[in-house]
């Protein structure tokens, strides 16, 4: 188990970690746009690395024991495409300054939402009798509040675009609407104390990301987003709890008789 001092040292560097690449991207758009161009696409390969690496170990570390040894592999998986994606797109932005529609990328960050949802439903399977009808209501209702007025949004003010624009236009809405769900019941079981650090950790990021996308999806109907606007802020602290959430799991079972995973309480 963790000792006191390791969730000190874990918790500052937490906090360090959201603080510095929060200054880093305030102060690179503060420069110039090409600084926080460059700034903010080696910040976003360096985090996802970062994701894909500590992935790879925990899959290892369980390989494949019972329903979330598969989920942590399809956990690598996410983290291996977003990881691609960002490589992609700062490939295109940065090196080839190439601007493809849709971007490369984006195929790559589509495939993830896939296997993201996948790992969200293969990791709450164990906790399936804490999940009632009332919070499946309200994760329900959660989602048909987001996706909703975005997906109207994305026809009524997007009028003169072509039908391949604005079906593109509602894939990511659609996509983050796929992840909300299980991300809500997380929170909620959270809430209730029925998962911890890891599985909470991953909720936060998750509901950040959508936060970032809703964010970008608006700016660009107005005209006024940019691919290093502030907003890649959210983008970042996601990777960072992601991070730190299979981190803490990595640090939790650490032990090597720990090969299955035969109580639920052993996996909060």
């Amino acid at each position: 188990m963790q000792t006191e001092n390791e969730n000190v040292r874990r918790n500052k560097l937490f906090v360090f970690g959201l603080l510095s690449v929060g200054f880093a991207v305030l102060i690179s758009n503060i420069i110039s746009k090409n600084a926080a161009d460059v700034t903010t696409d080696f910040l976003m390969v360096f985090l996802s690395g970062g994701l894909f690496v500590l992935s790879i170990i925990i899959a290892v570390q369980f390989r494949l024991g019972g329903g979330h040894g598969k989920a942590y592999l399809l956990f690598a998986g996410f983290a291996s495409l977003w990881f691609a994606a960002e490589l992609t797109w700062l490939n295109s932005e940065i090196i080839s300054r190439l601007s493809p529609f849709p971007e490369q990328g984006d195929w790559f960050y589509l495939a993830g939402y896939s296997l993201l949802f996948v790992f969200s439903i293969y990791y709450l399977k164990p906790f399936r009798l804490a999940i009632s009808n009332k919070l499946l209501a309200y994760a329900a209702l959660a989602s048909l509040m987001f996706f909703i007025p975005t997906i109207y949004s994305t026809y009524s003010l997007n009028r003169d675009a072509s039908i391949f624009e604005i079906l593109w236009g509602a894939v990511y809405p659609i996509a983050d609407t796929m992840i909300l769900f299980p991300a809500v019941l997380g929170v909620l079981l959270f809430i209730k104390g029925k998962v911890g650090l890891f599985w909470s950790f991953t909720c936060i990021a998750i509901i950040l990301n959508i936060i970032a996308d809703s964010g970008f999806f608006f700016l660009d109907i107005d005209k006024s987003s940019y691919s290093s606007n502030p907003i890649n802020i959210l983008y970042m602290w996601s990777y960072i709890l992601f991070a730190f959430g299979i981190y803490s799991h990595v640090k939790l079972f650490k032990k090597p008789k720990m090969k299955s995973f035969g109580k639920t309480d052993d996996l909060k």
